[in-house]
């Protein structure tokens, strides 16, 4: 696994249902829920938001962020990116 999970409870409750009854911190609401991170390039993240009462996923790679309503398109992009940072570090090998 080139990731890590970070807040397991909610990463696994986003794959079942839904998680628009997630409980965010302030800092939470203002940043977003970390997820999960990339193991290889920590600058990766997969992160739950709140945008206007509205929980979204939110894939952040360096400067660049993408927010997506479902699950499943946030989570294949965030493999995409992973797969991208694999084939990065590859080539620096």
């Amino acid at each position: 696994m080139n990731y890590r999970i970070i807040n397991k409870q909610v990463f696994e409750q986003a794959q079942v249902r839904s998680v628009s009854d997630v409980v965010f911190t302030e800092e939470e609401l203002e940043n977003g829920m970390k997820l999960a991170v990339s193991k290889k390039d920590p600058t990766l993240t997969l992160f739950l938001v709140d945008v206007d009462g509205q929980k979204k996923f939110d894939v952040r790679w360096d400067d660049s962020s993408e927010v997506f309503n479902g699950w499943y398109s946030a989570w294949d992009n965030f493999v995409w990116c992973l797969s991208v940072v694999d084939t990065q570090n590859d080539k620096e090998a």
